[in-house]
């Protein structure tokens, strides 16, 4: 029987990021017109300091929020189930508990945080005025989380490449 101990956190982390996506895709079926209506909200609030009274540059920038509200939802359930595949296959392939933790946890932490960089990026840009200013504003989660992603993507893939061309297999012949 496979031994989930080392991968508890990161799986729980990685269906966060699952529920995050999935209770997005939910909203947006039953409640686009109000997410909307706030993006719009927050512009109409500044748009004469933001966007010097510019209807259409604010316009724009809520269009482009809506599409990083999107980017949240797609980006968390994706991530979100690479995640788990990444903790199932290091415990499947029994690697030591240490790479197991720690692909789980960078993978878990990556797919949740780099789904929330883009939902308040979409949710800060319309007060800000930019969509470029809304990503400044909150970049370190996405280098973090995208980051912890990538290190668990690299690191597995590491671990396969060992296990897979470089290690001796215990019971080849040596005829």
């Amino acid at each position: 029987m496979p031994d989930f101990t080392h991968v508890k956190i990161g799986i729980i982390l990685a269906f966060l990021a699952i529920l995050l996506g999935g209770g997005l895709g939910l909203s947006f079926g039953c409640c686009e017109d109000s997410l909307k209506g706030g993006l719009r909200s927050s512009a109409y609030d500044v748009l004469k300091q933001k966007y010097g009274d510019d209807l259409e540059k604010a316009n724009k920038v809520i269009k482009k929020s809506w599409v990083y509200y999107k980017r949240a939802h797609l980006h968390s359930q994706t991530m979100g189930v690479m995640a788990i595949v990444f903790s199932l296959l290091v415990v499947w392939l029994n690697f030591k508990p240490i790479f197991q933790k720690g692909i789980s946890i960078l993978s878990g932490l990556g797919s949740l945080g780099y789904g929330l960089f883009w939902l308040f990026a979409g949710m800060r840009a319309p007060g800000l005025g930019s969509t470029s200013a809304a990503k400044e504003s909150v970049g370190l989660i996405a280098q973090i989380s995208g980051g912890s992603f990538f290190i668990a993507g690299a690191g597995l893939f590491a671990l396969l490449f060992y296990k897979v061309v470089l290690q001796k297999s215990p019971t080849a012949s040596t005829e």
